[in-house]
């Protein structure tokens, strides 16, 4: 009986460690900028400009999130200071009439966030 727990544990495991998804900072930041494009029409020069602050800012998420020194509040808080540096950053680059709908987009984000 143990001997069957302990396989069917073990098999739990690996399928946990199977689906574990590791992040690719370049997949995530285009994946943002598409999106923001749709939402915001975005110019070339604008795609750029978000492209790097979003590859900043998962790069520095990912290297916060690896540090194990820190407490989970610590990691959050430093988190939030870096995504809304980041947003920020967005913000000072978008035209008067793409601003309302990027606070739009954040509201929506943080939203389905909740849920």
């Amino acid at each position: 009986m143990k001997k069957l727990i302990l396989t069917g544990l073990s098999f739990l495991f690996a399928i946990t460690i199977l689906f574990a998804q590791e992040i690719n900072p370049e997949n995530k930041a285009k994946e943002t900028v598409t999106e923001l494009t749709e939402k915001l029409t975005l110019t070339d020069d604008q795609q750029t400009a978000v492209y790097n602050i979003v590859l900043e800012k998962v790069n520095a998420k990912i290297a916060i999130k690896s540090d194990t020194t820190l407490s989970a509040d610590v990691v959050k808080e430093q988190i939030q200071a870096l995504t809304a540096t980041a947003n920020g950053k967005i913000n000072d680059l978008l035209t008067d009439e793409q601003k309302p709908l990027f606070v739009q987009y954040l509201e929506e984000k943080m939203a389905n966030k909740k849920e």
